[in-house]
């Protein structure tokens, strides 16, 4: 826990891992980073990765708000109806509710920081897509 006084230093605690067993499509790597209760509230920081030609599929958070820092690489991002290319140095605001995705279609991986925070315990994804049909387009 964070207390009110004292700062955090903090570095990865665990190997690149696929974090959702429950969409075989999926291909976001994480390691965590950060996973704190504040006053009843939550924050996660993970470094994030996707590979060539892979995708982080379509989804929704209900109540975490996302922040997402492009470090290395270029990754095609859909955010609502918006749908841009972010390089590095690139900042990524998601809203709760807001259908987002992550597509690497270029030919080195894609690396970020991503800070979600909300009031569960865990950060639930919402798939906006079949598991058994994703189709990259």
């Amino acid at each position: 826990m964070i207390s009110k006084r004292n700062g955090l230093f903090v570095k990865s605690k665990t190997k690149w891992i696929h974090p959702y067993k429950d969409h075989p499509t999926d291909r976001l790597k994480i390691k965590l980073v950060l996973n704190e209760k504040i006053k009843g509230n939550r924050i996660v920081g993970l470094e994030a990765r996707i590979e060539s030609g892979d995708v982080h599929q379509l989804h929704i958070h209900e109540n975490e708000y996302v922040l997402v820092y492009s470090l290395k690489g270029k990754c095609v991002v859909t955010v609502g109806r918006k749908t841009r290319t972010i390089f590095p140095n690139t900042m990524v605001f998601i809203p709760p509710k807001v259908p987002h995705r992550f597509y690497n279609k270029f030919s080195n991986p894609w690396e970020g920081i991503a800070f979600a925070i909300g009031t569960k315990a865990k950060i639930k994804n919402i798939w906006m897509e079949d598991k058994k049909e994703d189709k990259i387009i």
